[in-house]
Formats: C-alpha cells, structure tokens, sequence
C-alpha cells in the first residue's frame, strides 16, 4: 500500500538538454518566484510551438541567473535569453532589474 506511481510527470529541472532559440537578450517581468526558481511573462510573446504551454509564461532556475543575484523579485523586469528544452521554454542568462 502508498506505493502508487502516481502521475506522471514530463522531465524537468535545470540539467536537461537546452537549444538556445534567442539572438538577442529579450526582456520579461518577474510573475513568481518560488525560491529556487520562478516565472516570467515574456514583453513580446515568444514565436514558438512550445510558447503556449503554462500561459506563455517562461521557467527560470536559480542556477541562470547572472550578476550576483540569487532571486527575481515578482513586478520587476528582467533581460535573458530564452532556450527550449523537453520540458518547454527557460531563460538563461538571466539579469534582474
């Protein structure tokens, strides 16, 4: 008993395989921050087949951002690239404001 699969999950997490789809940094505001990662609303919505998935909204690790800064603060602007990877949309490089 409790040793129930439950459901199944896509792959997630920062080490997935990445495709950088970008040219130039774009910029986004900061929707949520959960810690060790958070969401960002793209200014211009992404030209992408995955684009769609969570609201349009892009993932962000931790482990992306750049300067010295350890956490985004949800309302404020950020510059990143953005990569495609099996679980959808991430930034990287990411710069807060």
């Amino acid at each position: 008993k409790g040793k129930g699969k439950g459901k199944r999950r896509g792959p997630s997490g920062p080490t997935l395989p990445r495709e950088r789809i970008t040219q130039e940094p774009v910029t986004g505001e900061v929707q949520e921050w959960k810690g060790k990662y958070g969401w960002i609303k793209p200014t211009v919505p992404v030209e992408h087949p995955t684009a769609a998935r969570r609201n349009g909204n892009i993932y962000v690790s931790m482990s992306d951002l750049v300067g010295g800064i350890t956490a985004l603060t949800p309302g404020s602007l950020c510059q990143f690239h953005i990569f495609t990877d099996p679980s959808g949309l991430g930034a990287e490089e990411c710069l807060g404001s």
